[in-house]
């Protein structure tokens, strides 16, 4: 009998599963939202090949998730994007951005990367001022 592959997603998932069947994830972490993040190995090979600028900031990364400056939603209703400014990164100072894909009280991280501005978009949720 053969599983249906449902896409990337499915497909994904099947290759980063270990030789036991449970997938190989490096970190989970707590969003703004107080969904479940998490982020494979797999991913991350992905997401440094792509954007090497990023390998090592995986503390950066987990502060985004959970104190965001402003979220945006991403090129699907169920992508969104979460900024925040860093001062000091290895490319000057940036917005740190992480691309999550929800899927409903958790997800995933797709990509990461420092960018100079918020894409333009449906803002989710913005950081209030004190």
């Amino acid at each position: 009998m053969t599983k249906p592959n449902n896409g990337y997603k499915t497909t994904l998932m099947e290759n980063e599963k270990n030789r036991d069947g449970v997938m190989s994830i490096l970190f989970e972490a707590k969003s703004y939202d107080g969904k479940r993040i998490r982020l494979t190995h797999v991913q991350w090979l992905h997401i440094v090949f792509f954007h090497p600028e990023v390998e090592g900031e995986q503390d950066k990364i987990k502060h985004v998730l959970k104190e965001p400056k402003v979220v945006v939603e991403g090129a699907t209703v169920d992508t969104r994007i979460c900024y925040r400014m860093f001062g000091a990164t290895p490319v000057s100072r940036k917005y740190l951005a992480v691309v999550i894909k929800v899927l409903d009280a958790e997800g995933f991280i797709m990509t990461s990367y420092f960018t100079e501005r918020i894409r333009r978009g449906r803002v989710l949720w913005k950081k209030s001022a004190l």
